[in-house]
């Protein structure tokens, strides 16, 4: 087996110029190559990779547009990752009130049998669940900052907070699972205050935007995501979403931004989402193909989706005094 080469910067270059792919200037690729791992670069390139008798061909590719996709990505993760965090706290608070209204109380959270579905899971389950449960609490509280549940503790001289209070150190996969225990009728309850959509599609968007959220702290490639369980579809998304030959549509990143989109319109009708939108006009570069490669149907779907949701942002009268200023 023969040892494996250490490229430097130009000879990395070299390679990927062998294999059909495209550079506008080399020097300024080197100080991208300092800074960004060559496999970065790969991996970034894999979708206009073909390969023949083990041989890789980037099919003319720009180095450039590579790089694009890259920085892009970046900026697409922490815009969507704002946006995640958005829905986050609005179901927190709204699965909060759930589980504490009425006869519930602050404490009935505990208690699983009295608002999971007991027609699906059994009483034994249930039973492990909920120990499981008050385990992570009390791993939680072991090491949480959060001064205003210490002090509910020692005053109330309770083992556990509040849901209210207990809710916002739980992470979003916890939300998740708690979710998916929940009762019908509250799960039904939990999804109207998000408009015409069901349970159902409620409990796989959030498995969906789980996944996307952990994907987005921990710097994964987003623009090349390709979902192992198609989040369920929405009818209002069938003149955006892109449908394969086989007649299913895509589980690519498109229909994350659709669900994104659906709930931040219940959420906060005046969310701007020009940011997202300027990230996917970046990666699209005006082509169907690689909108396609998104899982949007064609380059119109993209202003379907986000038609009067995106403000111009204004610009400052200190802005325009320094213009003067500068003419003058």
């Amino acid at each position: 087996m023969s040892e494996l080469k250490h490229l430097d910067f130009k000879e990395q270059i070299e390679l990927l110029k062998s294999r059909n792919m495209k550079f506008k200037n080399e020097t300024k690729a080197i100080e991208s190559l300092k800074h960004i791992n060559y496999y970065k670069i790969k991996e970034f390139a894999e979708p206009f990779c073909s390969k023949k008798d083990d041989e890789l061909n980037y099919g003319n590719i720009s180095f450039e547009y590579v790089l694009n996709r890259h920085r892009t990505d970046k900026h697409l993760r922490m815009n969507l990752f704002d946006a995640i965090e958005y829905i986050e706290v609005s179901i927190k608070t709204n699965l909060s009130y759930i589980l504490g209204h009425g006869t519930m109380g602050a404490y009935g959270y505990l208690d699983f049998s009295s608002w999971c579905n007991r027609e699906e899971y059994c009483k034994h389950y249930l039973w492990e669940k909920e120990k499981e449960f008050k385990n992570k609490i009390k791993r939680y509280l072991s090491t949480t900052t959060n001064k205003e549940i210490t002090r509910k503790l020692r005053v109330e001289n309770k083992n556990y907070p509040p849901i209210w209070l207990l809710i916002n150190i739980l992470t979003f996969g916890d939300l998740v699972k708690l979710i998916e225990l929940l009762s019908i009728s509250k799960l039904k309850k939990l999804a109207k205050q998000y408009g015409d959509i069901s349970g159902e599609q409620l409990l796989s968007w959030l498995k969906t935007l789980n996944l996307v959220r952990n994907m987005c702290a921990h710097n994964s490639n987003l623009v090349d995501l390709k979902l192992k369980t198609t989040p369920k579809i929405h009818s209002s998304w069938q003149s955006i979403l892109y449908i394969n030959n086989k007649g299913h549509y895509t589980n690519r990143l498109a229909s994350v931004l659709c669900i994104v989109d659906k709930l931040l319109g219940k959420i906060d009708s005046e969310y701007n989402f020009r940011s997202i939108k300027v990230s996917l006009e970046r990666i699209i570069d005006n082509d169907d193909t690689y909108c396609e490669m998104l899982g949007f149907k064609n380059k119109n779907a993209l202003e379907e989706l986000y038609k009067d949701k995106v403000k111009t942002r204004k610009k400052s009268k200190s802005k325009k005094i320094n213009r003067k200023i500068r003419k003058n």
